[in-house]
């Protein structure tokens, strides 16, 4: 495939490659390599042209927060990257230890992430990350759903998000145990493709989801809560504690329409599902439950 070759090219231009190159993943959204080099295991990846932004986001991020995000060794406009080994995929440790303690000291490192490129947003934005801010949540639900009712109901949450004081800034957007890395104590969180600026809340729509699969939780679960408040705990200087437990459960609700409109805006929509069914899950966030995907 020429798209391989054309990638070892650019690769041995930039490292010491030792051995042979693997294709470690392959999908219409990105191709990713593992590359075995004299300086240890690096990782190429080489993204849709939707998503070439990546690498520029994860730069912007790393200028406040390197040790969060995946190290990036080169990298060009085009997207490509070549990246330090993060460590271990935090699916394949939870295969090992089935243990909710992973993302309860996973999470709140995510949230100072949030909090320490929050004044960056426009640059973050002039990078390429997805615009999800709350101004246009209510117009992309309309454009993509088109329910009044919703509509109005999802511009009232977008208030009183408002309202709570916590500043918009950026969203992974699939932020699951296959995006998070776990090396000597120290948490990666990698795949910024899919991420925008947006409420830092509305990442609960993808991971509370994950969380709630991998470990088979019920609705409205203790652990869940235990989860949220991990996760919130780093806000808790700049809102009432009550206020931000109140408001997690909308914005993880309203937060699908991110995923809406991420779906309904790639080339490779139809390669994860119908568009219906992540609508769905914005109408209920349990819908997954019944095989919704």
């Amino acid at each position: 495939m020429r798209v391989h070759a054309d990638a070892e090219e650019w690769i041995r231009w930039r490292a010491d490659v030792t051995g042979p190159i693997e294709t470690e993943s392959e999908k219409p959204w990105g191709l990713v390599l593992r590359v075995p080099t004299s300086e240890g295991t690096f990782f190429y990846k080489q993204p849709a042209a939707e998503y070439a932004h990546e690498a520029r986001v994860i730069k912007q991020l790393g200028r406040r927060r390197p040790q969060a995000v995946p190290e990036l060794v080169a990298w060009d406009e085009s997207g490509r990257m070549l990246m330090q080994d993060a460590g271990e995929q935090l699916s394949a440790v939870l295969d090992r230890h089935r243990d909710l303690r992973y993302w309860e000291a996973a999470l709140p490192v995510y949230a100072e992430l949030q909090l320490a490129v929050a004044p960056d947003a426009d640059q973050l934005l002039a990078a390429g990350a997805l615009d999800r801010r709350l101004a246009l949540v209510p117009d992309l639900c309309h454009s993509y759903i088109g329910h009044a009712t919703l509509v109005s109901e999802v511009t009232q949450v977008c208030n009183r998000l408002r309202a709570l004081g916590i500043p918009e800034t950026i969203q992974n957007d699939d932020l699951t145990s296959a995006n998070v890395f776990l090396r000597s104590g120290r948490y990666r969180f990698i795949d910024w493709g899919f991420s925008c600026v947006s409420h830092p809340f509305f990442t609960f729509a993808v991971t509370q989801r994950a969380i709630e699969r991998r470990f088979s939780l019920p609705p409205r679960s203790r652990e869940i809560a235990r989860v949220r408040d991990a996760y919130l705990e780093p806000f808790a200087s700049l809102a009432r504690r009550s206020d931000l437990e109140d408001m997690i459960e909308p914005a993880r609700r309203i937060g699908q329409i991110c995923r809406v409109a991420l779906r309904a805006e790639s080339r490779w929509k139809d390669e994860q599902g119908d568009l219906s069914g992540t609508v769905k899950l914005l109408l209920d966030p349990d819908a997954w439950r019944a095989g919704v995907p």
